[in-house]
Order: C-alpha cells, then sequence, then structure tokens
C-alpha cells in the first residue's frame, strides 16, 4: 500500500528521552522534542478486552508518516495527546512510508 503525503493531515512531534542534571548531581529523564513531522492518524476500530470482570474498549492507532529515524524508546506527541510506540513497520522494505503502531498515553 501507497501512502500519499498529501493524506498526511497532522502535524506531529516526535520526543525522545534525554538525561538531565537534577541540580543535586544526580540526573534525571526528561522528554525533549526531537523534530516534528507530517501524519496521519488511524484509528481502528475498538476492540473488546475483559479486565478484572470489567469490559475496557480499546484501541490501538496507526500513524502513518513518510521515512524518518524513529526509534522503539521514542514517543509521539499530537497536542494534548502522547503516543507510546509499540511497533515500527516499512511496508515492502520500500522506505516509502513507515506506519507506527501507537497506543495513547494519559501522561505528559
Amino acid at each position: 500500500m501507497s501512502i500519499s503525503p498529501g493524506l498526511y493531515n497532522r502535524t506531529l512531534v516526535l520526543q525522545r528521552q534525554t538525561l538531565t542534571n537534577d541540580g543535586m548531581g544526580g540526573q534525571t529523564e526528561t522528554w525533549a522534542d526531537a523534530g516534528s513531522f507530517r501524519g496521519r492518524i488511524s484509528y481502528p476500530k475498538a476492540t473488546e478486552r475483559l479486565s478484572q470482570g470489567k469490559e475496557t474498549m480499546i484501541t490501538t492507532p496507526t500513524i502513518f508518516c513518510d521515512n524518518m529515524n524513529v526509534m522503539p524508546d521514542d514517543r509521539i506527541r499530537w497536542g494534548t495527546y502522547y503516543f507510546e510506540i509499540v511497533g515500527i513497520s516499512n511496508p515492502s522494505e520500500t522506505y516509502h512510508h513507515l506506519e507506527i503502531d501507537v497506543r495513547e498515553i494519559n501522561y505528559p
């Protein structure tokens, strides 16, 4: 499947964990913006999951974007939404675009 860059309708921010000094001789991990990119967030139908006797609906969106340097430990921000990367694929190994499976997380 080929994705036209004209379908990328969101500006997203790639974030990486970095070490910063905590002011007391130690270091702490923080998230830093590594750059922005255009992409498309595709939300599939929700799937049901039973957890401790309670039904929960979950979704695993896919972000489509041009081929870029992204790592599994990165995360993606769109406005006030944050996405943890759960998988990265390069369909047909053509380096035309990436499909990044993500999970929405509730904390910044």
